[in-house]
C-alpha cells in the first residue's frame, strides 16, 4: 500500500498555500514554442525549482488547466500553484521538480471553434495529446534539464484538465508514471452533464493503462456543482477494470480553488517516488506478514492528519 493512501488530506493545512517570508519561492519563465501540431507558436508557463541548476536534471510535471483559462490562470496566487509547492519543497515534502503549464486548448488549424460548451470546442481540447508528446515534451528536452522516462515524467491537471490528465495518462502509460485528475470533468468516457453530451475518449472497459501507473489519484468534492459525481465514477470505472488507484473525498468541496488546491497538494507530495511504500514497515510493527494482496481502490476520508507526517526520501542529485 502506498502511503498516500494513509496520508492523503482532504483539508488544507495551514498556510500551506500562503507564501512565507522566510521561504524561497520557485521561478517562473513564461514562454512560447513552434507546434506542428496546430501550426503555431503556443504559449507555456515552466515553473524552475529553487535554485534550479544546468549541471542538474529534474524530474517534469505536466500541470493542465481547466475548460475556458489558459496556463497564466493556474499561477493565480489563490490556486496555490507556487506557495504549495514552495512550501513543500522548504519543509522537505516534495522532490525538486519542473513544472510545465501549458495550453491545453489545441484545435488543428482552421478547426477553432467559439468558446463553447460543445463538442466542436472540446475537439480542441481532445487533440492536446498531440501537441504534448509530438511539440512541447521534445521543446522541453531540448530546452531544459530533465530526466526522462514514466519514473520521471508526470501529468496532472483540474477539471477539464483532471480529465484530459487521466485520457493521456492512461492511453500513454509508457510515458507518463504519475497521473493525477484533480476534480476530473466528464468526457474520458461517453457521458452526460447539465450542459452537453459527450462522446468519450474511450469506452468504460478501455480506462485500462498497458503499463500501471505508479500512482494514480482522483479527488473530488462532495458539493461540487460542476462535474457532480465524474471524479467518484471515474473511480468506480477504475475499480472495475482493477486499475489500483487512490480516491479522495474532499468534504462539502465544491469546484473551486480550495479543491484544486487539495487535489494539487496531495499529488504533489505523491511525485517521483516521494512517498515510501509502507506494506513491509506496516507488516513488520503489527507482526503480521502482508499476504501479497492489494485492494484496487482506497477511498481516503481523512480529517486529523497532519501533513508533517508525510515520509520522504532525499532528493536525487
Amino acid at each position: 500500500m502506498n502511503i498516500l493512501e494513509k496520508l492523503a488530506v482532504n483539508y488544507l493545512p495551514e498556510g500551506i498555500d500562503q507564501r512565507s517570508n522566510d521561504v524561497d519561492y520557485p521561478e517562473v519563465i513564461k514562454t512560447t514554442y513552434y507546434s506542428n501540431t496546430t501550426q503555431s507558436e503556443r504559449k507555456v508557463d515552466i515553473v524552475l525549482p529553487v535554485n534550479y541548476k544546468e549541471n542538474k536534471k529534474y524530474p517534469v510535471f505536466y500541470y493542465l488547466h481547466g475548460i475556458f483559462v489558459d496556463p497564466d490562470y493556474m499561477l493565480q496566487e489563490e490556486l496555490g500553484t507556487i506557495p504549495i509547492y514552495g512550501n513543500l519543497l522548504h519543509k522537505g515534502l516534495a522532490k525538486e521538480m519542473i513544472i510545465v503549464i501549458p495550453d491545453q486548448y489545441a484545435p488543428l488549424k482552421g478547426h477553432e471553434f467559439p468558446a463553447e460548451l460543445n463538442q466542436d470546442y472540446y475537439d480542441g481540447y481532445d487533440n492536446f495529446i498531440n501537441d504534448l508528446v509530438n511539440d512541447l515534451m521534445p521543446f522541453i528536452a531540448e530546452n531544459f534539464r530533465i530526466r526522462t522516462g514514466r519514473e520521471n515524467t508526470a501529468i496532472g491537471g483540474f477539471s477539464f484538465g483532471g480529465r484530459n490528465s487521466l485520457y493521456i495518462g492512461y492511453v500513454r502509460s509508457d510515458l507518463f508514471g504519475y497521473v493525477g485528475a484533480l476534480s476530473p470533468a466528464p468526457g474520458v468516457t461517453p457521458g452526460e452533464d447539465q450542459w452537453s453530451n459527450h462522446k468519450g475518449l474511450l469506452s468504460e472497459d478501455e480506462l485500462v493503462a498497458k503499463i500501471p501507473p505508479i500512482v494514480t489519484f482522483i479527488s473530488g468534492g462532495t458539493n461540487d456543482p460542476a462535474v457532480g459525481t465524474f471524479p467518484k465514477q471515474y473511480s468506480e470505472i477504475l475499480t472495475r477494470n482493477r486499475q489500483k488507484h487512490v480516491y479522495l473525498s474532499i468534504p462539502n468541496g465544491e469546484h473551486d480553488p480550495f479543491s484544486n488546491k487539495v487535489g494539487y497538494l496531495n499529488f504533489v507530495m505523491s511525485l517521483f517516488g516521494n512517498l515510501k511504500n509502507i506494506d513491509d514497515s506496516e507488516s513488520e510493527s503489527d507482526g503480521s506478514e502482508s499476504d501479497g494482496s492489494e485492494s484496487d481502490v482506497n477511498e481516503v476520508d481523512v480529517n486529523e492528519v497532519d501533513v508533517n507526517e508525510v515520509d520522504v526520501n532525499e532528493n536525487d542529485e
